[in-house]
């Protein structure tokens, strides 16, 4: 099963030049809705973990002004964006074409392997930190150029079908300034009874935090599954042990999105049952397992 999601998850990327929701959209909601905005609102942990994590995006969407960029985005609410129910979370802000990356080193950022699957995308791709609400304007997201990088290079990459393998880990072309390193899980194996959260950019939208995620499927020594709410956008977030805020590893795959409401000719998000630790749901989200990445950080 995990096999089929990410070769359709291969499908869809290639297919596909923006956020259109189809059939083979990947990720969904399990159980209650927790999805929130990172903002003022959110605990100091949250916000001090976020500063993190980056926005992946080309640089085709890009403006660059004197001291901030525009990143050219459609609401989710919009027929040529995803079409989103009015009433539906989220569907008065922006969307764009995106995956997420987070900070393991001064200049090294980890992500998905299929969001850095060439060179090619390290040429044409920028990496936006502190991506927030607050940046929203009409027509997209207002960063300062002092938060947005480059990739000078691949060090790693891993897209492995057969052997469910899914991360890269890319070089910036200076050091992040104002953001610390993630503390990555360097001992031991995340549990059936852990819980987890993740942060990220899911369907391009400004950072978003998902909380108290059951793990239900650990049998794997590269992934492990994880009731995560999260969305096509979220491939590369980072989800963190609840107990002991460090990386358990790299969203990189799930199940379908949207579900088609045909009264309103719009997209509803898909809801999964999130099960319990006792009986666990068949359904998850795919997460690699951080320590695959390892050989890679060079602190």
């Amino acid at each position: 099963m995990v096999q089929i999601l990410f070769i359709a998850f291969v499908l869809v990327q290639a297919a596909r030049a923006g956020l259109i929701p189809s059939n083979d959209s990947l990720d969904a909601i399990y159980g209650k809705d927790d999805r929130s905005f990172v903002d003022k609102k959110s605990s100091p942990k949250i916000n001090e973990l976020s500063k993190s994590i980056a926005l992946i995006i080309s640089k085709d969407i890009v403006e660059k002004k004197f001291f901030y960029s525009d990143i050219n985005a459609k609401l989710l609410s919009d027929s040529d964006g995803i079409n989103l129910c009015l009433d539906e979370k989220f569907s008065t802000h922006h969307t764009v074409n995106s995956c997420t990356g987070f900070l393991i080193g001064e200049d090294l950022v980890a992500s998905a392997g299929h969001c850095f699957f060439s060179v090619s995308d390290c040429e044409s791709k920028l990496i936006a930190f502190n991506v927030q609400t607050k940046n929203e304007i009409k027509e997209g997201y207002r960063v300062l150029n002092q938060n947005i990088y480059e990739c000078s290079e691949i060090v790693s990459n891993v897209f492995d079908v057969e052997g469910f393998q899914d991360y890269a880990v890319i070089r910036l072309k200076k050091k992040v300034f104002g953001a610390k390193p993630l503390k990555l899980r360097s001992t031991g194996s995340i549990t059936a009874n852990d819980q987890v959260f993740m942060i990220g950019h899911p369907m391009g939208l400004p950072l978003v935090s998902t909380n108290k995620a059951l793990v239900n499927d650990i049998s794997n020594p590269h992934f492990f599954r994880a009731t995560l709410d999260s969305f096509e956008g979220n491939s590369g977030s980072p989800v963190f042990n609840s107990k002991t805020l460090e990386v358990e590893g790299i969203l990189v795959s799930g199940q379908e999105d949207f579900l088609q409401d045909q009264s309103l000719q719009c997209y509803r998000d898909q809801v999964y049952d999130q099960g319990t630790k006792k009986s666990p749901t068949l359904k998850g989200e795919g997460v690699t397992r951080i320590r695959d990445i390892q050989p890679s950080v060079v602190r």
